[in-house]
């Protein structure tokens, strides 16, 4: 199960590392070598939320601290051998690593629980792929990033991943608003005619989906100043191996042993998005329906869909863009007992603002989450303003704040904090602040 420590890949699935130290061998193979530093010091704290049951849920005993933190740190191993001309095999394996803490560290704690940084971070826990690549696009099966990541922009390092979305060359892993709060969706029951928000969920519940088969087209030029490309991708079971699904109460990050392994005949994973760049244009499309399994059709949380568009505009060194996202839990909207009522819809806005010259960049983004299933005060709000300088031109300094405020009943976090996946530390109408000085070391 892929929980952690993921943010967007380096390069697009039809682009392979270029940067890297290649190694020829044999006539017709190379093997790429490339990856990512990601660190940063940081000063986090969170105001007072709604929750007074205890001192860790109302964060009495810790309202603040300072440390070291790994931005998501990877490793990239790549390799093409030519088959004929124009026909290659691919193969990709990412594996993260953490620069801040040893693998035997503790990479959640909490509620009398521990996960080690080991257990949900390593060698190949990344995008990790093989398949075939042609004139027609490209054929690949395993591991694949779906959905989350999209809109997020890394045109610093090729002009073909310029994307409408946040762009930082610093990013903070904990401060991006993509996952913050496009990437977030919130569930819950309702008491009494009141409905409890149960937390914010990370739109897929893993952040690598498994078992994917995925096409990605060739770059077409329909003006010949253009790019224009497309993904197409099925997956059984994008969060765990085979046979297993998705247990009751509806979180999508936890997996258990199907009672019967003939429910592994439900569910599955579409997802589809097209990206084009061209004339200071920058825009994305995608599409995501999972169909959780072990889930009747009438049960809670039985399936998710979601929708992402965005569109930018690059003049000179500044550039606009706007990114809309809406997701569905279908059924999400339950009774204190667990029997659907309604589905649980929320949609979400960021506009990212930049300005680069030189070797500066200075960035502002504002992120908005609106109220879920229509229940008051469960949205949030975000700012980021940011600050870098290129040492070289695949490394990056600069500062980061982000302001993370939840609604008097909204449960959004920050990603990657707390000791759970997608949120569930975080208790109703909490704030949270960061500072941070981060690098960014693409080799």
């Amino acid at each position: 199960m892929n929980i952690r420590f993921a943010i967007v890949a380096a390069v697009a699935l039809t682009t392979l590392p270029s940067w890297g130290q290649g190694i020829q061998v044999g006539a017709a193979t190379n093997i790429n070598i490339s990856g990512l530093l990601a660190v940063g010091v940081k000063h986090s704290s969170i105001s007072q939320g709604n929750s007074t049951a205890t001192a860790w849920a109302n964060r009495n005993a810790l309202p603040s601290e300072t440390h070291v933190d790994d931005n998501t740190s990877r490793l990239i191993i790549s390799s093409t051998s030519k088959i004929t001309d124009g026909w290659n095999v691919v193969f990709l394996m990412e594996t993260r690593f953490t620069a801040d803490v040893r693998p035997g560290a503790n990479a959640t704690n909490g509620l009398g629980f521990t996960t080690p940084v080991a257990n949900v971070t390593g060698v190949a826990d990344s995008d990790t792929y093989g398949g075939i690549s042609s004139p027609y696009g490209t054929i690949v099966v395993g591991k694949s990033t779906l959905y989350y990541t999209d809109t997020i922009s890394a045109g610093y390092l090729a002009p073909v991943l310029e994307a409408p979305g946040e762009g930082q060359r610093i990013w903070d892993a904990n401060g991006l608003g993509t996952f913050n709060i496009l990437s977030s969706y919130m569930t819950g029951a309702a008491v009494g005619g009141t409905f409890y928000p149960a937390f914010a969920n990370n739109i897929l519940g893993n952040t690598r989906s498994s078992n994917v088969i995925r096409y990605n087209s060739i770059f077409y030029k329909p003006t010949g100043k253009d790019l224009l490309d497309f993904s197409l991708a099925y997956t059984k079971n994008a969060g765990g191996p085979e046979g297993e699904a998705v247990p009751n109460w509806g979180y999508p990050s936890v997996y258990t042993p199907s009672p019967n392994s003939s429910t592994y005949a439900s569910g599955g994973t579409l997802y589809a998005r097209m990206r084009y760049n061209g004339y200071g244009i920058s825009a994305s499309g995608s599409y995501l329906d999972q169909k959780f399994q072990n889930k009747l059709s009438t049960a809670a949380n039985n399936e998710l869909k979601a929708m992402r568009l965005g569109v930018s505009y690059k003049w000179e060194g500044l550039k606009v863009g706007v990114v809309y996202d809406n997701a569905t839990s279908v059924n999400g909207v339950t009774t204190a007992l667990g029997a659907p009522i309604k589905d649980a819809t929320r949609t979400a806005i960021a506009v990212p603002v930049s300005y680069s010259f030189g070797d500066h960049g200075i960035y502002a983004t504002y992120s908005t989450a609106g109220n879920t299933a229509g229940y008051a005060d469960s949205g949030a709000k975000q700012l980021n303003f940011g600050y870098d300088y290129a040492l070289t031109k695949r490394a990056f300094v600069g500062v980061w704040v982000t302001k993370l405020d939840n609604a008097a009943n909204g449960y959004y976090a920050p990603f990657l904090a707390g000791f759970s996946f997608g949120g569930s530390t975080v208790q109703k109408g909490e704030s949270w602040t960061q500072f941070g000085i981060n690098l960014n070391y693409w080799f």
